[in-house]
């Protein structure tokens, strides 16, 4: 029996159809029914309500549970909520491995962030062997992901058998709620984006090949190793272009230079805390794209033969 937390998100509810696909029905969390509806529907799942910060509820829903997947995560690039951000990213996850514990459960898998890993530098290729590292995260999100990733490879080192995997930037199919990039994305459809950064890059995977590394995680994944799941980088001039290419609309003509978007970032900041919106940019999420980040999931193409190439 598998149990997923955060199964309506982007990559959870991908992870279910695959399932599906494999004849398999899993135990899902469902915190919000609203979410279920639009990324689940007609998808097969035993559904428990229930929280990450409700220990109750998760022990009720691994009883008997041989795998559990764990996609619960508030991901947000909004500056001055750590301390909400930690309540679901690093108390949910405490949460977890003591229901996984208590259960019995013989394997989890836990699902970081690319962000955990902080910014290599420029010109590095991030490796697993970077470590996670709260003081290098350059999101707060990031750092609450590095604090709970820490954690949970302490457990590791006391005998429980739980690998971690970090995917890199998420796109691909069935991003109900949207994420920030699928925002962007309609917004390119809709001929309602104005401009874009006219510098650096990101490493990008498809959502569905996540769900397939989270599954040969589940599998394969050794106790206590982490595993990047990577795809292919692409500049975002590059991104437009595909953009361009796939929905057949005109890409921005305006390129704003790194110093502008950090301007803007830095009033939009104040936009956000006096009317407590969702950040769309930040001073830290135009820093992020300026590093060009890059990584490699070699360890998991070896240790799994995983070919993330959508």
């Amino acid at each position: 029996m598998i149990a997923i937390t955060g199964a309506s998100g982007h990559v959870g509810n991908n992870l279910v159809r695959i399932l599906n696909e494999k004849g398999i029905k899993p135990r899902i969390l469902v915190h919000d029914p609203t979410n279920i509806k639009k990324a689940l529907d007609g998808l097969d799942f035993d559904a428990f309500k229930g929280d990450v910060n409700d220990i109750d509820s998760l022990n009720a829903m691994f009883e008997g549970v041989d795998t559990v997947l764990h996609l619960a995560a508030w991901i947000s690039i909004t500056p001055g909520i750590i301390d909400k951000l930690r309540k679901v990213n690093v108390e949910g996850v405490k949460n977890v491995l003591e229901a996984v514990k208590k259960n019995n459960v013989k394997k989890l898998v836990h699902v970081s962030s690319i962000e955990a890993l902080g910014d290599p530098g420029e010109g590095v290729i991030a490796t697993e062997e970077m470590g996670f590292n709260p003081e290098k995260a350059m999101l707060e999100y990031g750092v609450t992901k590095a604090e709970a990733s820490l954690i949970v490879q302490k457990e590791a080192a006391n005998g429980l058998n739980v690998c971690t995997v970090c995917p890199v930037g998420v796109i691909g199919p069935n991003d109900f709620k949207p994420s920030q990039m699928g925002t962007m994305i309609m917004d390119f459809y809709k001929e309602k984006l104005p401009a874009y950064p006219g510098y650096g890059g990101f490493d990008w995977v498809d959502a569905r090949d996540v769900a397939e590394g989270i599954l040969l995680a589940a599998e394969k994944g050794k106790k206590g190793e982490v595993y990047l799941l990577t795809a292919d980088h692409a500049t975002n001039h590059e991104m437009m272009s595909i953009l361009e290419e796939v929905t057949g609309k005109k890409k921005p003509k305006i390129k704003l230079p790194y110093w502008l978007m950090y301007s803007v970032g830095f009033f939009a900041e104040f936009f956000y805390k006096a009317t407590g919106k969702e950040a769309v940019i930040t001073r830290d999420s135009a820093r992020i794209l300026k590093s060009d980040l890059r990584a490699s999931s070699q360890k998991a193409k070896m240790s799994w033969d995983l070919h993330p190439d959508r």
